[in-house]
C-alpha cells in the first residue's frame, strides 16, 4: 500500500505543479499580449480560471492524503494516545464520508447537470469544469481509506513480517 501511496503522491505532485506552470505561462503570455500587443485575450483568463478551479481542488485532496489539512487540536492535546487515535479515525471516516457524499456523488450531479452550459470564450462544457469536484473527491477518498488502514491497530501477524 505504501508504494500506491507513494504513486499517488507521486501523480498529484505532477498533476498539481504543471497545472500551476501552465497558469503561469498562460498569466505571462496574457500580461505580454494585453500590454505589449496592445490585444487582450479572453481565452487566457478563462483558461486560468478554470486551471484554477483544478487545482485547488486536486491540491485539497492531496492535503488530506498528507494530513496537513487545518485543525484544531484543542480536543487532541488533551486525549491520551488512544483517544487521539480514535479521534483521527473519526476524523478520517468524516472526510471518508465528505468526500462519498458530497464530492463524489454531488459533484457528479453538478456535472452533469452543467454539461450543457458552454463556456463563453474556450466553448467547452462547464461540466468539465465542475468535474474536478468528483474526481478530487475519488483522490480525497482513496487517501481516507489509506489513512484509515495506515491507522489500524497493528496484529501480532504484522508485527512479525
Amino acid at each position: 500500500m505504501k508504494a500506491f501511496r507513494n504513486g499517488l503522491d507521486k501523480v498529484m505532485e505532477i498533476l498539481c505543479s504543471t497545472i500551476l506552470a501552465v497558469m503561469v505561462l498562460v498569466v505571462l503570455y496574457q500580461v505580454f499580449a494585453r500590454k505589449v500587443l496592445n490585444n487582450p485575450n479572453t481565452v487566457t483568463e478563462e483558461l486560468v480560471r478554470f486551471g484554477l478551479v483544478w487545482v485547488a481542488m486536486l491540491a485539497s485532496a492531496y492535503v488530506v492524503g498528507k494530513k496537513g489539512h487545518l485543525c484544531v487540536t484543542l480536543l487532541s492535546d488533551h486525549l491520551n494516545e488512544r483517544g487521539q487515535r480514535f479521534l483521527e479515525i473519526v476524523v478520517q471516516v468524516l472526510f471518508l464520508l465528505f468526500a462519498a457524499v458530497i464530492m463524489i456523488y454531488g459533484g457528479w450531479q453538478a456535472s452533469m447537470v452543467t454539461m450543457g452550459q458552454i463556456s463563453p470564450s474556450l466553448s467547452i462544457p462547464m461540466g468539465y469544469i465542475y468535474m474536478a469536484v468528483p474526481v478530487s473527491g475519488v483522490v480525497m477518498l482513496l487517501y481516507c481509506l489509506m489513512n484509515l488502514l495506515d491507522g489500524a491497530p497493528r496484529t501480532v501477524e504484522s508485527e512479525a513480517e
